[in-house]
């Protein structure tokens, strides 16, 4: 018999745990649908199976990775969602309970899953090489069929790769590379970061480990048609400081932070490093060549708030722990190795997405999701014309928005030329809705709305696969 779910933050509300694997094949929509939006749109986010353990404090990494898969066709929108079987997944439905440690904690797991597999494949839904894959940074993905969403297995590229998989892999739609990295690739705690391309087919053709300056948690990673730039923030892990029952992570502003760039086509030895003041990024936007400099647009703080610092204590709002869009300038063909920082707005966000078919070039056109009070509601939508510097905003205080997706009317459109995708769960109905904007102009709300009879949990990355 399932047990009830703990008063969490991360478990009520919004993100409180769906329970249930549905088929819906044709949504209530409200409004006009675009005819030409034709596709699939997947997301992925985590959905609880079971409560955690006695003892464990949830967090909202922690959950199983549930796939929302909304269809675009003939005038229609159907929805399915499945859990990914992985082997937590599978160990733990035949247990009846949860039996990994929050965010995989050994010492709070059941003695029969320690020699086992952790991986709740939460995070991230790409579509690349006719795979789908789910993926969660702490290890390989997991490959899924992309119509019914059954669980096909681990995916390792042929057994090429045994650690672990950014969430955020980049890719190049000139060549159809995907280039993408594993941290702590040595194990937990190692500073070694592992860089890897696989063709337009899904082959592995590189494979480079890098000596970074410290172990840290790098969520994300940012690649230009020539470089590849490796940030380490001083969110950094220390293992001596594990052992002797201190915190495993810290921020440790002290120690700056550093960029490893690298040439596409260079290997390990071929990093240079460079360095500016201490930053937190979760998600960068874009990155892109621009003469002797790398552009970098991002969502970055001054400080971070993921974990205390070596006092014990969190950094403090007045450290400027809000997330700001920023553009940072690495200037490669200089002799400081320093990094220059140009502010680009003043309203906190997170989650940015662009036009994906312009990713490692430079794009105009941002999207994210944000909060007037600084906080992580995430109730604004907001677009950035980069050229112009014009920004619109739209929302509403009764929801709690997701991450934006654009979806071109074709693939050789006009960047920014299409819709961009939604989610929003209504916090005064508890459902969800699947929002539909015209990309250009979304201070005039949504076009439609396609409305689930349920709610969806508050959830992180998606990717939209068109028709053509």
């Amino acid at each position: 018999m399932t047990q009830p779910f703990p008063d969490n933050v991360y478990l009520s509300g919004p993100m409180a745990p769906s329970g249930i694997e549905c088929d819906a094949p044709d949504l209530v929509v409200e409004g006009e649908l675009p005819a030409d939006l034709r596709g699939v749109y997947f997301r992925n986010g985590p959905d609880p199976l079971y409560p955690p353990r006695e003892g464990d404090e949830y967090h909202w990494f922690h959950g199983d990775g549930m796939i929302q898969r909304f269809e675009f066709a003939d005038g229609r929108v159907s929805w399915k969602n499945r859990w990914v079987r992985t082997e937590k997944y599978a160990l733990e439905r035949a247990a009846g309970q949860s039996l990994f440690g929050v965010l995989g904690n050994p010492f709070t797991a059941d003695p029969s899953v320690a020699e086992e597999h952790y991986n709740t494949a939460n995070t991230h839904i790409v579509w690349h090489g006719h795979r789908l894959l789910a993926l969660m940074e702490g290890t390989i993905a997991v490959e899924l069929e992309p119509d019914s969403l059954t669980t096909v297995g681990n995916f390792d590229y042929d057994g090429q790769i045994d650690g672990p998989i950014t969430a955020h892999p980049k890719f190049d739609h000139a060549s159809g590379e995907m280039v993408f990295f594993g941290n702590q690739a040595k194990g937990p705690f190692s500073e070694f970061l592992r860089l890897n391309v696989a063709d337009k087919t899904g082959r592995l053709i590189k494979n480079e480990m890098i000596e970074a300056p410290f172990a840290s948690f790098v969520h994300d990673f940012f690649v230009t048609e020539k470089y590849v730039v490796f940030p380490v923030y001083p969110l950094a892990f220390n293992l001596d400081r594990a052992l002797q029952g201190g915190i495993p992570m810290a921020w440790e502003p002290d120690r700056g932070t550093h960029f490893g760039v690298m040439p596409r086509n260079g290997t390990a030895d071929d990093v240079v490093w460079h360095t500016m003041d201490p930053r937190w990024s979760f998600h960068m936007v874009n990155a892109w060549d621009e003469g002797d400099a790398i552009k970098v647009d991002v969502c970055a703080s001054n400080a971070s708030q993921f974990a205390p610092k070596l006092d014990g204590t969190m950094a403090s709002v007045s450290e400027g722990v809000q997330p700001l869009l920023r553009r940072w300038t690495i200037d490669i063909g200089g002799s400081t190795n320093s990094v220059a920082e140009e502010m680009l707005d003043d309203l906190s966000g997170e989650f940015p997405r662009t036009d994906d078919r312009f990713m490692t070039r430079q794009h105009r056109h941002t999207w994210l999701v944000g909060d007037e009070t600084g906080g992580s509601k995430f109730n604004r939508l907001i677009h950035h014309d980069m050229a112009s510097g014009a920004r619109q905003v739209w929302g509403a205080d009764k929801y709690m928005f997701g991450e934006p997706v654009f979806a071109p009317r074709s693939m050789n459109a006009a960047e920014a030329e299409g819709y961009l995708l939604m989610l929003a769960n209504d916090l005064e109905t508890s459902l969800t809705e699947l929002m539909v904007f015209d990309a250009l102009d979304i201070q005039s709300g949504p076009r439609c709305r396609a409305n689930l009879p349920v709610r969806i949990p508050a959830g992180f990355h998606g990717t939209w696969v068109g028709t053509d």
